[in-house]
């Protein structure tokens, strides 16, 4: 029976990794979240000078856009406390040039260069629109800069399904044929009865039934990483689950045994799926 301890050499010659952020580490305190970005691009730059590429997925447009709102106008007065569609999207138009601001401020004295990818399922509805956005992050990563992926939430609806871009973070480690998928979330990984889990093989039923929904800002929780792992499983991509909170986590990951939990199978090859088996294979998440 497979051990963390037999992944650690594959984890650590990951050489395409893609990262999830979720909107709970870019929002609340200021403090907390310039902590956490000044972990964050000091762990990224390493990965680069270790030769390595990467990706990120960040949530946090609608986040954004709302505390612009709040700190201009005022509080907000929503109907039931409830945001209309139309409202996250408007958030999100206002907020997602905040956000890659935040994050330039924090990359550029690294001397990461970065550059903005917004998509939505309606680009991978085409071959050629798949193998443009393809080829878009192909030739980003090439001139060494960092793509920062987020939904085009301002124009799709698909957000609120994708979880909190659980899935579309999936989406991308799918496109781009990545070795890795790194969630970062506020939890120590999976959990069952308070403990741990180091690693699973196999998702089932049952582990999803144990996982639950959101409980923070953002739309996921741990029943879509979960999910987002089991959807990258078929194609030999390795997801790991950890706590965004600790210190240095990307690098603890990279480093420590069983730090985070980690979904992966070595009995299945690594392979690139094409834009059809995306469209069947990855959305039909949202349908369940």
């Amino acid at each position: 029976m497979k051990t963390r301890k037999d992944f650690l050499d594959s984890i650590k010659k990951a050489k395409l990794i893609v990262i999830k952020i979720g909107s709970a580490r870019v929002s609340g305190e200021e403090s907390k979240i310039n902590d956490f970005l000044y972990d964050l691009v000091g762990d990224i730059r390493t990965l680069r000078d270790q030769g390595k590429e990467v990706i990120l997925v960040s949530s946090g447009a609608i986040a954004q856009g709302k505390k612009l709102l709040v700190d201009q106008s005022g509080p907000i007065s929503l109907p039931n406390g409830k945001t209309t569609l139309a409202e996250k999207q408007a958030f999100a138009a206002m907020g997602q040039n905040k956000l890659l601001n935040l994050y330039e401020s924090f990359f550029s004295r690294v001397n990461v260069p970065i550059a903005q990818i917004l998509f939505g399922r309606k680009d991978l509805n085409e071959e050629k629109s798949f193998t443009n956005l393809k080829q878009t992050f192909r030739q980003l990563l090439d001139w060494g800069i960092l793509p920062i992926v987020n939904e085009n939430d301002s124009v799709s609806t698909e957000e609120i399904n994708l979880g909190d871009n659980d899935i579309l973070s999936a989406i991308v480690a799918s496109i781009v044929g990545a070795d890795l998928l790194l969630i970062l979330t506020g939890v120590d990984g999976f959990l069952k009865d308070q403990s741990k889990i180091d690693l699973f093989t196999e998702i089932t039923k049952e582990t999803e039934k144990l996982a639950t929904g959101p409980s923070g800002p953002g739309t996921g929780g741990m029943f879509t990483k979960i999910n987002a792992a089991k959807l990258l499983l078929p194609y030999g991509i390795k997801t790991g689950i950890v706590n965004g909170e600790k210190k240095h986590a990307i690098a603890k990951f990279f480093e420590v045994e069983n730090f985070g939990t980690l979904v992966a199978d070595s009995s299945l090859s690594h392979r690139v799926p094409n834009a059809s088996e995306i469209q069947t294979h990855f959305f039909s998440f949202q349908a369940e």
